[in-house]
């Protein structure tokens, strides 16, 4: 019997496994391929092996290829109202909605917290670009998330909609960008940028939505043209404050224990001025 519609690596791991042998799992791909061969032919166990393998390897370069595969393997439609996903309830919309397993739960908040401490470079990855709308929405309404400014998250989503308007074999023009995004445009925090990030970042709005929240930067309690005035809010509220390598070692020098009124070297006090200097 010839089966094709399996990775064959995982089914061997799949037939290894129901004889009792040890499961040696040697990437995160293989990994997820077992959950979804363990899903079809129905066995149970393998996949709790795989997501603990998975769980301890996550990084930046897989982190959305795991989400977005246990979204799909774990169908659902789950709000997360967990403090650890966010500081907000993030929803992703499925049919046939089933309960998550908590190992699967536990990955995905997983994911959510590693995407948030290191924004920068997920959205700036290839990989940003082949996930759902319904993810990349997720992802950049989250205040949590950790990015320097919101022209990162505009340029994740200009690459994410030139993408799919190539993948529909349309013209990525800015009104077919719009049609892809469906809204997602709305979700980037323009009202913190500064005049001139703006301006770099105003390519998948009208004209008339341009000029508004422009005048309302300018213009201090202004409020946005009526088509977009309910996103007046999210677009004002700024995100967690982007902490660069020379804050951070700043915040862990200075939440040390040694550092308390007259008990600062010279040494430590130089440090810290060439760290607010070269901030």
């Amino acid at each position: 019997v010839r089966i094709q519609d399996v990775d064959p690596r995982a089914f061997e791991h799949l037939l290894s496994f129901m004889f009792g042998d040890v499961i040696i799992f040697r990437s995160v791909q293989t990994a997820l391929s077992v959950i979804y061969t363990a899903k079809k032919y129905m066995v149970k166990g393998i996949d709790t092996l795989a997501l603990m393998y998975i769980s301890k390897n996550i990084n930046s370069d897989n982190v959305l290829l795991v989400l977005q595969s246990i979204l799909v393997l774990y169908d659902t439609e789950q709000t997360y109202e967990d403090p650890a996903f966010s500081s907000q309830n993030t929803t992703i919309q499925k049919d046939n909605p089933n309960i998550l397993e908590p190992d699967a739960r536990s990955i995905i908040r997983h994911c959510f917290l590693h995407i948030d401490k290191n924004a920068r470079k997920v959205l700036e990855s290839d990989e940003v670009e082949d996930i759902s709308l319904e993810l990349l929405k997720a992802i950049i309404q989250r205040d949590s998330l950790c990015v320097p400014s919101e022209l990162c998250v505009w340029q994740a989503l200009h690459r994410w909609s030139h993408r799919q308007c190539r993948r529909r074999h349309v013209s990525p023009s800015t009104d077919n960008k719009r049609k892809v995004l469906e809204g997602a445009q709305y979700l980037v925090r323009f009202l913190t940028m500064t005049c001139q990030q703006f301006r770099a970042a105003s390519g998948l709005l009208t004209k008339e939505e341009q000029e508004s929240i422009l005048f309302c930067l300018l213009s201090k309690g202004a409020a946005l043209t009526k088509s977009i005035q309910d996103y007046q809010v999210s677009m004002s509220t700024p995100r967690q404050k982007y902490g660069g390598l020379w804050k951070q070692i700043l915040r862990r020098k200075t939440n040390s224990n040694k550092i308390k009124k007259g008990q600062m070297t010279l040494a430590e006090k130089i440090f810290i001025s060439l760290v607010c200097i070269l901030d």
